[in-house]
């Protein structure tokens, strides 16, 4: 079953982060995940990148691999991360 996850998370740099997120897209696709980066509106620093990934284990192969880690910290993703997993109802 298909779900929708939403990331929210502080970054150093808008235009670091916005750059290696969309550099991130073929790894994304490749994955068969969807997502698009949102910055809070009040915030310069805040962002919610909401994706659409194809299971559960998707999800978990995808979010535990270390290149993604490293690369979430080269683009200047501040921890925490906060993760919400939506199903459909």
């Amino acid at each position: 079953m298909a779900i929708t996850v939403i990331v929210s998370h502080d970054i150093k740099d808008w235009d670091t982060f916005k750059q290696g997120f969309e550099a991130h897209e073929s790894t994304r696709a490749a994955a068969g995940i969807t997502a698009k980066a949102y910055k809070k509106s009040d915030s310069t620093n805040t962002v919610y990148a909401i994706g659409k990934i194809p299971s559960h284990e998707v999800f978990k192969e995808f979010f535990s691999d270390p290149d993604f880690h490293k690369h979430m910290e080269d683009i200047g993703v501040i921890q925490p991360v906060d993760v919400t997993v939506l199903e459909e109802i």
